[in-house]
C-alpha cells in the first residue's frame, strides 16, 4: 500500500489519509453490531453508501428532523442509482460502442446530447446499456422515447427503459423496443414524468 500511495500527489495522499482516519473514527464508535450492512455491501458504491449511513449515526451528526430527511433521501437516491447500474448490465464502453456503430467517440458524444443514445457516468467516461443496441445498430425508436421522455437524467431514462409495466403486459419499454414496438412505448414515456404528479 505504501508504494501506492508514494505516487499519488500531495493533496490526494491528505485526503486519503482524512478519509483513513475519518473511516476508523466511525467503524470505532459503531461498534461490530452495526457493521452488517457495510460488511455486505456489494461494491465500493454500495460501501461508501453504507458508510455514510453508519456514519451519520455513529458520529452523531446533529441536524434537525427536515436536515436528517433530507440526508436519508440522498442516500436512498445513490442507493438507487446503484440499483439501476445493476439492472442496466450487461454495459459497453465508448470504445466498444465506436467500433460496433462505427463511428468516433466524438460522435457517440453528440448522439449522447442529442438524446439518440443513454450513456451512463462512469467515472471520467460513460458506459452504454447493451440493451439499446440490436444488430450492430441502435435500436429503432429510442431516440424518440428519449426525446419522449424530456429529462436530461439518464437514471431517469434507465427506470423508464428497465421498469416492468402492465400496459406493455409485463414486458419492459426496453424488451418492447427490442421487439419493435416503438409507438406505445413513446406514448407511455410522454406521460412518465407526469405519473402521480
Amino acid at each position: 500500500m505504501a508504494a501506492e500511495t508514494d505516487v499519488l500527489e500531495p493533496p490526494v495522499q491528505k485526503l486519503l489519509e482524512r478519509g483513513k482516519k475519518t473511516l476508523e473514527t466511525v467503524l470505532t464508535r459503531a461498534g461490530s453490531s452495526s457493521l452488517g450492512r457495510l460488511q455486505t455491501s456489494t461494491n465500493e458504491v454500495n460501501f461508501l453508501v453504507e458508510a455514510a449511513r453508519l456514519a451519520i449515526a455513529a458520529l452523531g451528526i446533529s441536524a434537525d428532523a427536515t436536515e436528517k430527511r433530507l440526508l436519508d433521501a440522498r442516500l436512498r437516491g445513490v442507493a438507487r442509482m446503484i440499483e439501476l447500474r445493476k439492472a442496466a448490465e450487461p454495459v459497453l464502453e465508448t470504445g466498444e460502442v465506436c467500433k460496433l456503430l462505427g463511428v468516433s467517440r466524438e460522435t457517440i458524444r453528440k448522439k449522447v446530447d442529442r438524446k439518440q443514445l443513454l450513456a451512463l457516468p462512469k467515472g471520467g467516461d460513460r458506459v452504454f446499456p447493451a440493451f439499446q443496441f440490436q444488430a450492430g445498430d441502435v435500436v429503432p425508436g429510442l431516440d424518440k422515447v428519449l426525446a419522449a421522455l424530456d429529462t436530461d437524467s439518464p437514471f431517469i431514462a434507465l427506470s423508464f427503459l428497465l421498469s416492468k409495466s402492465p400496459d406493455f403486459n409485463g414486458k419492459s419499454a426496453s424488451e418492447l423496443l427490442q421487439a419493435g414496438e416503438v409507438e406505445p412505448v413513446v406514448a407511455e414515456a410522454r406521460g412518465f414524468l407526469n405519473h402521480g404528479a
